[in-house]
């Protein structure tokens, strides 16, 4: 039994590697240097799984080694400095909540870097810094290995009947037989030297939604002469044609002009020397056809190095979460369903042979390709039921139904040569789902299950993976469906017809689907039930593998906009602006410099290069300005449009939040000029085809007075607008009734008894020591109301409606503040119990244990709540006092400046929640809170109709355009709300 003196020293150990945690979470995520990113990022891995394990083994009341607790303790004592090692365990957890709130406040991680230098130093050299690693990752082990999970503590996974989900198509076969005949069928030349030919084809399910015809299929490669490697996309049609095209889908055209391609290297050689361009080829007939070549706008880096599936699982294993091991299982296993039998799969192929592609900004895109040499490749079909062996003619390993008894005496036969599985591809698979499974190289993971393994060949790799999946066995759940896939891939009789012999092409194919992809595909929707398996390939490619599949975007994501610009005169430089987005890999060049007017000029070479011309919109930000979107930003000419043209009207409190809002315009306008009597500075643009005015609170002034001030300024500058948005961030209420989580979205909306937002700091205080409220504030507008309506009885709205509009705020802002905009991860939402005054103070030295237990939302994506939201001139930072108003009137957030607006013009209250009210503050989750406020802003404005004649927009009160004299002066404070 463990004296409380060990207790303590166990607990306090165990609050240091959760500080350690976060705050080597807050250099990960402002770290730009590739290196320096990397080793924050495994610190940051190392420190969390070792902070799960001292909490786990705590709460099972298990006793620790003490010698074990003092090398744990020894270990992160070699990182603190001496002002650290001279202080008690309470007072050190202090100082470390105090530099881990100022390094979160920081923006530069030169800054935070030099603000821990006094506490920690986790090495000058990377020899130092992998030192460091190494200790951690051997502590680790030894505490995963001494107090083994309890396994039998989680709900045994869901054995029922599986999703019903359609069988793909058999024609990706097809289509890939064909694509490959052709290639090879052209790649002989004349040319010294011979040339190296490759291909990189791209694996994925190929899913559709019912829909799109099955009779297309779309594939995506890379094709070399030698290691230089240019895009390409297939275009496939069942019967008629293959046709293959670099880069993305093509666009439909009349009779495209085309050419015989006889040798593939004059295509490619002649792509070569279009910088930025894409390969166009069609198949028809097993003859290949060059068509006109078009631009591409991959965000592939091609001057990087891959890197493989084998590196990840070597190098980087934290990288392999529990959403990309059931992403890859499914890409992997519809591989096999699609490719078996085909020279692109080879038996032999492994987690080598996997690829994955990196961006300009060392993002890696999860979308998996695999390599095949063309030049030492003959085109050969595949006997029906057999695998392909593209490198010879006959089979290393025999097959006992290839035998003739009359041609070989069977005593001379080898037992060792006869193949105990009839599809070597499947054993393959097996072993590759075992290492996505366990995240380890299949020799290590056999090496830790003290199993010997043979050679490479096909006959003894079936035995090898057959015991070390027995050995391993018992660290997966019996019932899961990765269990029954990879039983069923190592099961030779699964392969065989009942007498024993081979299926045929249809039934092998069948059987694959049936046995191996059905139920990872069943466990993938399962456990992420808003991914759906007919969009998979493309959701998969917006994950980052190199920063635990956070999403990236990717150019066929970025959002559209209403179809509604040519009623505001902007049709033509809405549509030029998209068509001339620069790629998100693009480095930036100042306006008007050499490099900005070719890089306009490369966008779209239609485009002449004048003020006229260009568009009204560029999308990358400046990353000098740290406070805003910069105007250099801007393209040579900004247009400029008459104050009465503006009918929207956003208002932020806070930088960071009209920061967002700015990133999400579609085109940017020049400011306006000669605004008498207006203080306010202003943002112009469009969103979704609005005419949009955006401003923020003066630096430093917060609540109703400010923002009853701002407002009015921006009604009197611009008269037209019909309705302002408040959007930024505010305080939760969660209740049993309404799960609201950090992150989320609160929408104001009115009930019977309030028009959706209230001010708590205006009433009178009546008997029983109860507040009455007083006064009364004006409600949104009807075409708001109608816009919200439409939106939530939308049954096409996807489950995740906000993120590509905060795929959108992250790629947009200045690169250091991108990791702020992300989501910071639930493991930092915290919700504090009432019962200890010291979690409200941010004080407790037993934090973790105060904390509200909810279950992890399954995933990042933020949810929308509507209802009521109340509004004062301070802020809340007491949970009672929250908890009483959302008991006593249904209040779901709590913010500053909605009442005094709310009279001013009408409104809508959009609040990103950044905390929940009380006495813990924590800015971690604001820039995320504004950005997905600023998302939700942009999704309802694109359910509102633009208005047709700006001229002609009348204020709900009944007031016309006439009425609002140039220089009003401001309402006075008497008649403020």
């Amino acid at each position: 039994m463990a004296s409380s003196r060990e207790r303590e020293a166990a607990n306090s150990l165990q609050d240091t590697y959760n500080r350690l945690k976060q705050i080597a979470r807050t250099l990960w995520r402002g770290e730009h240097d590739p290196q320096l990113r990397g080793f924050y990022a495994e610190l940051h891995a190392y420190f969390t799984i070792i902070y799960h394990h001292l909490k786990r083994i705590s709460s099972s009341h298990v006793t620790i080694d003490k010698h074990l607790l003092n090398r744990l303790l020894d270990c992160i004592e070699s990182i603190f400095t001496r002002n650290l090692l001279r202080l008690s365990s309470d007072d050190r957890l202090r100082r470390l909540d105090d530099v881990r709130d100022e390094i979160q406040s920081l923006a530069d991680n030169g800054a935070k870097v030099e603000a821990l230098q006094p506490y920690l130093d986790f090495g000058a050299t990377e020899i130092q810094r992998d030192d460091f690693l190494e200790s951690l990752s051997t502590l680790e082990k030894e505490l995963e290995t001494r107090y083994p999970e309890d396994m039998s503590q989680w709900a045994p996974e869901d054995f029922g009947p599986l999703i019903k989900i359609n069988e793909p198509s058999y024609a990706v076969w097809n289509a890939a037989q064909s694509m490959f005949k052709a290639l090879v069928a052209c790649k002989d030349c004349v040319c010294t030297p011979t040339h190296d030919f490759g291909a990189r084809l791209c694996l994925g399910t190929h899913r559709k939604p019912d829909c799109e015809p099955d009779d297309q299929v779309d594939f995506d490669m890379f094709l070399s002469l030698k290691e230089d490697w240019h895009e390409a996309h297939i275009h496939t049609e069942k019967d008629r044609a293959v046709r293959i095209a670099v880069g993305q889908a093509r666009q439909r055209q009349r009779a495209p002009r085309s050419m015989v391609v006889k040798q593939l290297c004059e295509p490619i050689a002649r792509v070569s020397t279009m910088a930025g361009y894409r390969l166009q080829l069609k198949v028809t007939k097993d003859q290949l056809f060059k068509l006109q070549s078009e631009r591409s706008g991959s965000l592939v880096d091609k001057t990087k190095h891959p890197v493989s599936l084998d590196q990840f699982l070597r190098d980087r294993p934290r990288n392999f979460t529990e959403r990309t091991k059931r992403i890859l299982a499914v890409i992997l296993s519809s591989t096999v369903f699609h490719l078996h039998n085909t020279p692109w799969l080879e038996p032999s192929w492994s987690s080598s042979n996997v690829l994955f592609f990196q961006t300009s900004s060392s993002a890696v895109t999860l979308r998996p390709f695999i390599q095949t040499k063309l030049s030492l490749l003959n085109f050969s079909p595949p006997p029906d039921g057999r695998e392909h062996s593209p490198d010879t003619t006959d089979s290393e390993d025999l097959d006992p139904d290839d035998l003739d008894p009359d041609d070989f005496d069977p005593d001379d036969m080898d037992p060792d040569d006869w193949l105990m599985h009839r599809c070597p591809i499947l054993v393959t698979l097996a072993m590759m789902l075992l290492e996505i499974y366990f995240a380890t190289p299949f020799d290590v993971l056999a090496r830790r299950c003290n199993v010997d393994l043979g050679d490479s060949q096909s006959s003894t790799k079936h035995l090898d993976v057959s015991v070390v999946f027995q050995a391993c066995r018992t660290e997966i759940p019996e019932n899961s469906q990765f269990y029954v896939a990879v039983g069923s891939c190592l099961d030779p009789q699964v392969w065989e017809t009942e007498n024993g012999g081979s299926l045929s092409s249809d039934e092998l194919r069948s059987r694959i689907y049936e046995k191996v992809v059905l139920p990872l595909e069943t466990e993938l929707s399962q456990a992420y039930s808003s991914i759906s398996i007919y969009d998979l390939d493309k959701f998969a490619e917006t994950l980052d593998f190199a920063s635990w599949d956070q999403t990236i975007q990717t150019l066929n994501q970025q959002t559209k906009v209403e179809a509604s610009r040519q009623n505001t005169g902007l049709g033509l430089g809405l549509e030029r602006s998209c068509s001339l987005s620069p790629s998100l890999t693009t480095p930036y060049h100042p306006p008007g410099s050499a490099q900005h007017l070719r890089r306009l000029s490369d966008l779209d070479p239609r485009a002449t290069i004048s003020a006229s011309s260009t568009p009204n919109l560029v999308r990358f930000p400046s990353a000098s300005d740290a406070e805003g979107l910069c105007d250099s930003t801007a393209s040579l000419s900004l247009e400029s449009y008459p104050q009465w043209k503006y009918t929207v009207g956003i208002l932020c409190a806070l930088p960071k939040e009209l920061l967002a809002v700015r990133a999400l315009f579609d085109t940017k306008h020049s400011k306006p000029k000669n605004l008498h009597g207006d203080v306010n500075n202003y943002a112009l643009g469009t969103i979704s085809g609005h005419m949009v005015v955006a401003a923020c609170l003066p630096a430093g002034e917060y609540g109703t007075n400010a923002a009853a001030d701002s407002a009015s300024n921006m009604r009197r500058s611009f008269p037209s607008i019909t309705f302002c948005l408040l959007v930024g961030i505010g305080g939760g209420a969660p209740t049993s009734q309404n799960d609201i989580r950090l992150g989320d979205v609160v929408v104001s909306l009115p009930t019977a008894r309030f028009p959706g937002v209230i001010q708590y700091d205006r009433g009178k205080e009546i008997e029983n020591s109860s507040f009455e409220l007083t006064g009364a504030l004006q409600p949104p507008p009807r075409q708001l109301m109608t816009a919200i309506s439409s939106l939530r009885s939308n049954p096409d709205l996807p489950s995740n409606p906000l993120q590509p509009f905060l795929n959108d705020v992250v790629n947009r802002v200045p690169d250091s503040w991108k990791p702020k905009y992300m989501h910071p991860g639930q493991e930092h939402d915290r919700l504090f119990s009432l019962v200890c005054s010291a979690c409200q103070t941010g004080h407790c030295t037993n934090m973790n244990n105060h904390l509200q237990r909810r279950p992890l939302r399954p995933t990042n994506h933020p949810e929308i709540h509507y209802g009521l939201i109340a509004s004062a001139n301070r802020v809340l930072k007491d949970a009672a006092v929250r908890d009483r108003w959302a008991q006593d009137h249904g209040i779901l957030c709590f913010e500053m400046e909605a009442a005094g607006v709310m009279n001013t013009f009408p409104c809508l209250v959009i609040r990103g929640i950044c905390d929940y009210a009380d006495s813990y503050k924590s800015k971690e989750w604001q820039e995320y809170a504004a950005a997905t406020a600023a998302a939700y802003a942009k999704l309802l404005l694109t359910e509102v109709a633009v208005c047709d004649d700006m001229r002609g927009v009348f204020w709900e009160q009944g007031r016309t355009l006439a009425e609002f004299r140039p220089l009003e002066q401001p309402i006075s404070s008497e008649q403020r709300v």
